[in-house]
């Protein structure tokens, strides 16, 4: 109970204990008493009155209370969903932060990866270019070992070929050339070939642009030349073998001199054939133009077969590099393919249909021409009537 609530009942029962006073003083008739109870009635009206504020202020009390409760229950409510809310929201961040957690995770996968990617980038970069210098410098030094003595191999090839009997002519290099040469003109070969003197140059060069050096030389050795009637029209400039493949014009006309450039291999053909030149007996009788014909036409054949030469070369080169790649391969298929190629047969080429071809350059192009320009087997006559 309430302190409001006891304080009434004991103002009731003082009020009640007054009432027993006064009634038995009206009975008795003391003036004293009744003075005294006079005071207490006005002292209970004084307590009524006190009461009557205090029920309403427990009145107002209460509605404030009811007001308070409902306050309450508001709040509470409101309480309630803010926890939700809040706990929603709590899920939410938690959810979010796992989210950019897993995030900055993957972040910092990816970005050592990346730097794994750059790392492994860089080492492949530093990889490749150390074997491009190495391929560069593998390159330079099979060209200076290809060209290292050339001059002299050259020198040393027509030497010992002059000497022969099919190849045998008078013989000159560059420390006993003939009377009237001199100065700038000092070729390092020279044959007497009808009156005149063909050269043989043996050209040396490290330069990465082989071609454009060919043809500077070409001209050098022009001016050089120019209106010497004892030279011959045509010169031979004499490189590697390896060399000529690499070159897009292997033949110059410059100042009225044709200027061919052949490999080591060509110098026995050419000779051969420019002795049998000489060896005609009407020879002398021959247009100087014709024998530049003839010459001309040794060359070209030499050309052909020169460069057919240095092309299988490369080609076989490139054989044998792909069957050095097929050999690292997948061991149980190139046992396989071994097992295969083993009972292959060898391709049997007919030696008559060969001799015919070779007879026949007319039939070969002929046959080069159906392979490329193929005809159709059945004519629109044909067509006609099954339509």
């Amino acid at each position: 109970m309430t302190p409001l609530y006891i304080l009434t009942c004991l103002a009731i029962a003082g009020i009640g204990f007054i009432a027993m006073q006064l009634h038995k003083s009206q009975t008795d008739g003391d003036p004293r008493l009744k003075a005294e109870i006079e005071k207490k009635n006005q002292d209970i009206g004084e307590l009524k009155n006190q009461m009557i504020e205090m029920k309403s202020e427990k009145d107002k009390l209460s509605g404030q209370g009811k007001e308070l409760y409902d306050r309450y229950k508001s709040l509470e409510a409101e309480y309630k969903s803010t926890t939700k809310e809040r706990d929603g929201l709590s899920a939410r961040v938690s959810k979010f932060e796992a989210e950019s957690e897993q995030r900055q995770k993957r972040h910092e996968d990816m970005a050592t990866k990346l730097e794994e990617a750059k790392a492994a980038l860089e080492d492949e970069k530093v990889r490749i270019r150390r074997e491009d210098e190495e391929r560069q410098q593998q390159l330079i030094e099979d060209r200076d070992r290809m060209w290292n003595d050339h001059e002299q191999d050259v020198v040393a090839v027509l030497d010992g070929l002059t000497k022969k009997d099919h190849c045998q002519f008078t013989s000159y290099s560059n420390t006993n050339l003939p009377e009237g040469f001199s100065g700038s003109l000092k070729p390092d070969f020279m044959i007497s070939f009808l009156e005149q003197y063909i050269i043989f140059d043996a050209k040396v060069s490290r330069s990465q642009d082989l071609q454009n050096y060919m043809k500077e030389s070409v001209k050098k050795t022009a001016l050089k030349i120019k209106g010497n009637q004892k030279i011959y029209s045509t010169v031979f400039l004499v490189v590697p073998t390896d060399a000529v493949a690499t070159l897009k014009q292997i033949s110059f006309y410059e100042e009225g001199f044709t200027f061919y450039v052949v490999s080591p291999e060509a110098l026995e053909p050419i000779l051969a054939s420019l002795k049998r030149m000489e060896s005609y007996e009407f020879t002398e009788g021959i247009d100087p133009q014709e024998r530049e014909n003839i010459v001309d036409l040794v060359a070209a054949f030499d050309f052909h077969v020169s460069t057919r030469n240095a092309h299988e070369l490369q080609m076989i080169y490139h054989g044998l590099e792909t069957m050095h790649k097929a050999q690292n391969a997948n061991p149980e298929l190139m046992a396989e393919a071994m097992i295969k190629k083993a009972k292959m047969r060898n391709l049997n080429l007919s030696t008559a249909e060969t001799k015919e071809l070779v007879a026949n350059p007319k039939e070969v192009a002929q046959q080069l021409l159906e392979l490329v320009e193929p005809k159709a087997k059945i004519t629109k006559e044909d067509l006609g009537k099954v339509s």
